[in-house]
């Protein structure tokens, strides 16, 4: 049993491998919930939060349907970009190597790359203040169990500096993870081993219709600017992501795993000078607010 465990240890996919481990547990399941994105559309549940099992205050945070056009990566311009098949994790930073970076990471440092938090823009929502931050998934398109995705767990760190300068293999920054050591915890979805609560979406799925794969966003993730009150403007922000680990352990075909092109994310960013907030998802927003306007008519009528 030393000897299978020290295996696992030494193996780049140990995360993944905790991580459905813990979901299978009844027990994890039984207090885990899921925000289904899948059947989003007007007039049908689009949005969630987590109310148990994340880190504190974490059920403020905001899993919403949403629909870009277009955002191919010129467009769209990630801070992460990651691959692979079944399950996948990526997490942002300019080291790791040149192209293929730290865990599933790609196109580092181009669209890859560090983040600070005087980049990150805000919005207003009902008197609350978000930084927002956009997945645009690309899976099979519509008519394929495949175009599906689970959104296994998202970790967000803020650190004076760089994490990833001491930490030079996947196995290292794993650990990190697990251990939360990447910095100061400001949003967990999950505990570091656990997978309990999760998204589904649909990366065929517009909020009116459907796309393929890349080209139309598929969520956002509003998180209040209050869970970051005492960091720096110059302090690093560590986004971390674990997809794909909700789906068919017997059919890989069906279900939430990983089985296309790059899954990329970005955030609404401030201009240069930082005199105002320049609305890089602006155009994403637009359908949120018509949504939620038809909504209100709705409930009106």
């Amino acid at each position: 049993m030393r000897r299978v465990i020290g295996n696992l240890l030494s193996q780049r996919r140990i995360l993944p491998i905790l991580a459905v481990a813990a979901g299978l547990l009844p027990a994890s399941k039984a207090v885990g919930t899921e925000i289904n994105l899948i059947t989003g559309t007007a007039g049908a549940v689009s949005s969630g939060s987590f109310a148990a099992g994340t880190s504190a205050d974490g059920d403020k945070v905001i899993y919403e349907l949403i629909d870009t056009h277009p955002s191919g990566t010129g467009v769209f311009q990630p801070f992460l970009t990651y691959q692979s098949k079944g399950t996948e994790e990526g997490v942002n930073t300019s080291l790791g190597g040149n192209g293929q970076g730290f865990l599933d990471d790609k196109r580092v440092p181009k669209w890859t790359h560090d983040l600070h938090l005087s980049d990150l823009g805000v919005i207003s929502r009902g008197g609350v203040d978000y930084y927002a931050f956009e997945l645009d998934a690309n899976e099979t398109g519509s008519g394929n169990d495949n175009r599906t995705l689970s959104i296994d767990d998202i970790r967000i760190y803020t650190s004076s500096s760089s994490p990833f300068t001491a930490l030079n293999n996947d196995q290292k920054v794993t650990t990190a993870i697990l251990n939360n050591t990447l910095g100061v915890l400001r949003y967990a979805q999950n505990d570091p081993n656990g997978t309990a609560n999760f998204v589904m979406i649909d990366a065929s799925r517009r909020t009116e219709g459907s796309t393929s794969g890349s080209g139309s966003s598929d969520m956002i993730v509003l998180v209040p600017t209050a869970l970051f009150s005492d960091a720096l403007p110059t302090d690093f922000v560590s986004f971390y992501t674990l997809n794909g680990v909700h789906d068919s352990t017997l059919d890989d075909t069906k279900g939430g795993s990983s089985d296309a092109g790059y899954e990329e994310w970005r955030a609404l960013v401030t201009v240069p000078d930082g005199s105002s907030t320049l609305f890089l998802l602006g155009a994403a927003l637009i359908p949120l607010g018509i949504l939620q306007a038809r909504r209100e008519m709705s409930s009106k009528a």
